[in-house]
């Protein structure tokens, strides 16, 4: 009796595995074709919304597996110098999310942050620098500098704040 309950019970629970075994491998592939669509969607299209929507999507597949966005990272740092605000915005935060290179992503995102015109942009490269966490060290000069030059109420300095604490705070693995 006991080893027929032991045996079913064993059983069940090598089915289950199987299938969240399987269910995840599902789930991966699944991110790695919407990696390749959004990738080819931010290289090729010509429409400032969707490069925004491919960076947003491409951000946030960084944030759950590097690798998946490992062919889309040279399109994300050249949108940095997109003629478009909102494309240079969300290529900012993503940049930060998919855990770049610090030697190239911090450089690019410290001139965002203190040379673009549109304040959005400079809030999103705080933003990106902020993702990076520990690894953004090297951007904590420029983030005093703007903190201190800009309106102590402005959205800006209140980004600018939250990175330089992320990155003092959070250790990047």
């Amino acid at each position: 009796m006991f080893r027929r309950r032991s045996f079913k019970m064993t059983s069940l629970f090598a089915l289950i595995l199987a299938l969240f075994v399987g269910t995840t491998a599902w789930v991966d592939a699944g991110k790695a074709e919407d990696a390749k669509k959004f990738t080819e969607q931010l290289k090729s299209s010509k429409d400032a919304k969707k490069k925004a929507e491919a960076l947003d999507e491409l951000g946030k597949l960084g944030q759950i597996m590097k690798s998946l966005v490992t062919d889309a990272t040279p399109y994300i740092a050249k949108a940095l110098e997109d003629k478009d605000a909102t494309v240079r915005s969300k290529a900012a935060e993503a940049y930060g999310k998919i855990d770049p290179d610090p030697k190239e992503a911090v450089p690019a995102l410290v001139k965002l942050l203190k040379d673009d015109k549109e304040t959005s942009v400079r809030i999103s490269a705080a933003k990106g620098l902020a993702a990076m966490g520990n690894g953004a060290k090297e951007a904590l000069p420029a983030l005093k500098e703007v903190k201190n030059s800009a309106d102590k109420k402005s959205d800006l300095s209140k980004q600018v704040t939250t990175a330089m604490k992320s990155i003092n705070d959070k250790p990047k693995n």
